[in-house]
């Protein structure tokens, strides 16, 4: 068989399972918000997603430490995101699954977050489907009118008024037309784990609020700044600059960090493989699922042969799947800048609020942290969710229209529920109108995430807002 052998499938009649105002592709943090928000609008939905539970990255990658709801900066801008993520949130920390306060991450349990998150699907009447991937919209006269996907039955199609794609690598974007993009590099993904009997300091909470040193204005934090409070788990002691030797002498791989998080005592989740890959590039994703499981391993023996605390550990777990932290992007109607983000802007349109700092990860083989610049809140505009061309479409997540600088601070989990959630209001409200996503009102949009308890701009932050948990 050569390079160019070609198979023509014959055709066949695909039966529509669904005609829905709102299809939503991919249950983790972005889509679970959308169906949540679209549903809480009034809309029909239905959400599919390839693995076997809702919860993306914070679930099935074991990022377990959320990043995004709030602001390293003054107390009066703590918490940047609420609305469907802050629900999320609130029900989980309730039943012991998440500690809520004001550090600069939010350990979680990720089996609790999968079982809040089906919840919530199931009490607004989101009709979903799990082990579902979502492989070609249905387009007609340039404007995505659902999409075709593969199940254990066979293939099935989902119609519906407005698509949203929240599949975070934009897969629906690249099939849908041209109104997307990809870098030259992409950021490192990585492939959290567990290690289990360790022992930490007595006397500290591993729930204990860490935060970062800087503020309160905004500017750049170096590598050192991180190393000085770069863990959740303050009962966690480690020197890293040996770390980044044993690196350059070849006998660790590159790493991050490492970060450390985790609810447990003596069960510490652990942050540090990084791994150089084009996750869009299905040959390549297998090759970086083997290579950080290996590089996950020899981590780990560094840490138990290395560091106090670790010489009895265990690693308990590795993620089912890898985390990927950038891979396609949406060329929108607008695109939000990393001058924009440093600028805090507060767009006409804004329908979210960021705060996380422009956090891109080094392709270069660098080891431990890097510079952060760390900006007050900005505010995301509606525009970057909308298509330049295609209709019927919206994004939400890490695939909206950003820069590169500005990816980097939109692409975590908070953040990617605040898009969800107006990706998912708006598509509800095109649907009810009978009016193209990129015609819906501002106004009405805007008033109706407030009304669903959303953050939209810096004047939504009055101190009262601080901690809603």
């Amino acid at each position: 068989m050569t390079e160019s052998s070609t198979y023509s499938e014959p055709a066949r009649a695909v039966p529509v399972i669904a005609d829905v105002d709102v299809l939503v592709v991919g249950g983790g943090p972005a889509g679970v918000a959308a169906a949540v928000g679209a549903a809480r609008t009034g809309a029909s939905v239905f959400l599919v997603e390839e693995m076997g539970g809702f919860g993306g990255m914070w679930t099935q990658g074991l990022v377990i430490t959320l990043a995004g709801y709030n602001s390293w900066l003054g107390p009066d801008r703590t918490r940047v995101v609420d609305g469907v993520g802050g629900d999320w949130l609130r029900r989980v920390t309730a039943i012991g699954g998440a500690v809520d306060h004001d550090g600069w991450v939010l350990s979680t349990d990720p089996e609790k977050m999968k079982l809040v998150a089906d919840e919530m699907l199931e009490e607004a009447g989101v009709d979903f489907l799990l082990h579902v991937l979502a492989t070609y919209p249905i387009v007609d006269d340039g404007a995505v009118t659902g999409c075709i996907i593969e199940t254990r039955e066979g293939r099935q199609a989902i119609r519906a008024e407005v698509t949203v794609d929240a599949t975070g690598n934009g897969d629906v974007i690249a099939r849908s037309g041209d109104d997307w993009a990809k870098g030259d590099t992409l950021q490192p993904m990585t492939l959290p784990m567990y290690l289990s009997n360790v022992r930490t300091t007595p006397g500290i909470d591993a729930g204990e609020p860490a935060r970062i040193r800087t503020g309160p204005q905004p500017g750049d934090l170096d590598q050192y700044g991180m190393d000085d409070a770069e863990a959740a788990r303050q009962d966690i002691a480690i020197d890293r600059q040996p770390m980044r030797e044993a690196k350059e002498r070849g006998d660790l791989p590159v790493f991050g960090g490492p970060w450390f998080g985790g609810l447990e005592k003596d069960v510490v989740w652990v942050n540090t493989v990084r791994v150089i890959g084009d996750a869009t590039d299905n040959r390549d994703l297998t090759r970086a699922e083997v290579q950080g499981r290996r590089d996950a391993f020899r981590l780990y023996g560094y840490l138990r042969d290395n560091v106090a605390g670790f010489e009895e550990s265990r690693l308990q777990q590795t993620a089912p799947t890898i985390g990927i932290r950038e891979t396609r992007r949406l060329v929108g109607v607008t695109t939000l800048t990393g001058d924009e983000v440093r600028a805090a802007a507060q767009p006409a349109d804004s329908i979210a609020l960021g705060a996380w700092p422009i956090d891109v990860h080094p392709v270069d083989g660098y080891a431990g942290s890097h510079v952060m610049y760390v900006p007050d809140p900005f505010g995301i505009p509606y525009s970057s969710l909308v298509p330049a061309t295609t209709d019927g479409l919206l994004a939400a997540g890490r695939c909206i229209s950003v820069d590169r600088e500005a990816l980097g601070t939109v692409r975590v989990g908070a953040t990617c529920t605040a898009t969800g959630h107006a990706a998912g209001t708006a598509a509800a409200i095109a649907a009810r109108d009978g009016v193209r996503p990129r015609d819906v009102d501002i106004a009405e949009l805007q008033a109706t995430l407030r009304e669903q308890g959303a953050l939209l701009t810096a004047e939504d932050l009055a101190p009262t807002l601080s901690l809603q948990g």
